[in-house]
């Protein structure tokens, strides 16, 4: 009885090696979102999200899936988890910046004229850039350096000076707070020290 109990588990064992490793699939995300001001003269454009070659093999290798990047191509013919968009909005042209390549997605505004893309939070690049364009400009605007707060990046581009910039945010930190708590408390003993003084 020994004996078969071994064998069965030697068996085990020796399947438990030969099962291929599946890498778990992580889909969480956090959100870009992009807010267009100064547009006084409420000229019309165009605002696309430029997704950079690395991020789409990136989705795709994440997901586990056996396709090959070949250009806008790739989402056009492709569902990627990762990449939530409509197919109609890849545009054919790619665009090209020191070597990379970039597939362009024309972006709608929701309701509060806001124009948003979700992106895979463990996707540690943020060479993702948006781009503006009508019959006046065409703009690039680089998103090199922004942080993410809450599962948002919420940014700001200026119409009328063509820059970008991250919302401003007002922060507390830990040591702010228990600054803030430890001058009350200071200022609570002083006014009880002079009370019972009197």
């Amino acid at each position: 009885m020994k004996k078969i109990l071994n064998i069965i588990i030697l068996a085990i064992i020796i399947l438990i090696l030969f099962i291929p490793n599946v890498k778990a699939v992580d889909l969480s995300t956090y959100e870009l979102k992009l807010k267009v001001l100064e547009n006084t003269e409420n000229k019309e454009f165009d605002l696309y999200i430029l997704l950079p070659k690395s991020y789409i093999v990136y989705a795709i290798d994440n997901s586990n899936l056996n396709i090959e990047y070949t250009g806008a191509e790739t989402l056009k013919e492709n569902n990627i988890p990762g990449i939530d968009i409509d197919k109609n909005n890849v545009e054919d042209e790619i665009y090209k910046e020191n070597d990379n390549e970039y597939v362009q997605i024309l972006l709608e505004p929701n309701e509060d004229n806001e124009y948003t893309f979700n992106i895979l939070s463990s996707y540690i690049g943020k060479d993702m850039k948006f781009r503006i364009k009508n019959d006046e400009k065409d703009y690039i605007m680089h998103l090199d350096n922004f942080t993410v707060k809450d599962n948002t990046c919420q940014l700001e581009y200026n119409y009328s000076q063509n820059s970008l910039k991250q919302k401003d945010y007002t922060e507390f930190t830990f040591s702010t707070v228990l600054f803030i708590i430890l001058i009350i408390i200071v200022f609570i003993a002083i006014i009880a020290k002079i009370k019972g003084s009197k």
